[in-house]
């Protein structure tokens, strides 16, 4: 199987590209969303952009890793488990849980009323019903 190779772009780096190139904000008011300098959100300006072009012009895939991710509202994913009935929540961004916190049963699932956002059902992948709000920067203050 042929593989691509990649060019990392970091959650910093998208999500400045993001605010300045996408939703066009001006560098001052994206880097005060940023919660950074402009002169550093120029910068991180500066190399997504180089990173993205070096992708498109070589056939590489982009690959978006690193960084913390801070979830509107702190909302909640519910799990209900089929061996004891329990439900339970865990905010997200937390990963999935390991077993019931009840039983501790690992015959558990997502509750139903929120399932259906991934993987072909509703749009899939990328259909623009995430949670996700604003990318924390590592290093800056969150």
């Amino acid at each position: 199987m042929f593989r691509l190779k990649e060019v990392v772009v970091t959650l910093d780096e998208f999500e400045a590209m993001r605010l300045v190139d996408m939703d066009g904000l001006y560098q001052d008011k994206a880097a005060d969303k940023m919660r950074v300098s402009r002169q550093t959100l120029g910068r991180i300006v500066e190399s997504a952009r180089r990173k993205v072009a070096k992708a498109l012009v070589a056939g590489m895939a982009i690959k978006l890793e690193g960084g913390n991710i801070e979830m509107e509202n702190g909302e909640m994913r519910s799990f209900l488990c089929s061996a004891c009935k329990n439900g339970w929540g865990i905010p997200y961004g937390t990963g999935r849980p390991e077993k019931c916190p009840k039983c501790g049963s690992l015959d558990f699932r997502r509750h139903p009323n929120e399932r259906g956002f991934g993987r072909g059902f509703r749009g899939g992948r990328g259909s623009g019903s995430g949670k996700c709000r604003r990318l924390a920067i590592a290093g800056g203050k969150s």
